[in-house]
């Protein structure tokens, strides 16, 4: 899925609680260069929820909040979607089921990550 992320011209960001430099290592291990910024903890840089980590990796990007969403797996991705003003896509094959995303309201609940792009296109 990140693969045909990146090909179809899209930019994606990492946005975790966990420590930058790890982060970093663990991020690139497992999806290589399919991911354009990653943020961790920075000092300065709130973490989630607050939505600073958010702001930032867009503000890498380039992307503006209007053409971008927050693809997550939990109720502080949820809530940090909504802090930081962009609609949240939760999905269901990650930390919590289908019921908490409902509960903290994502916009989109995928249940497969080829359906990302029926959401995005």
């Amino acid at each position: 899925m990140l693969e045909k992320v990146k090909a179809s011209g899209y930019k994606a960001a990492v946005v975790t609680n966990k420590i930058q430099d790890a982060a970093i290592e663990i991020i690139r291990s497992f999806f290589g260069e399919t991911i354009d910024v990653i943020i961790g903890q920075i000092d300065g840089v709130a973490q989630k929820p607050e939505p600073d980590g958010v702001w930032l990796a867009l503000e890498k990007l380039g992307v503006s909040k209007g053409n971008a969403v927050y693809v997550g797996d939990s109720e502080v991705d949820c809530m940090t979607a909504h802090n930081a003003g962009i609609p949240c896509i939760g999905v269901t094959w990650g930390f919590r089921d289908r019921s908490v995303l409902e509960e903290y309201k994502a916009e989109y609940i995928i249940n497969k990550p080829e359906e990302l792009f029926s959401v995005i296109d």
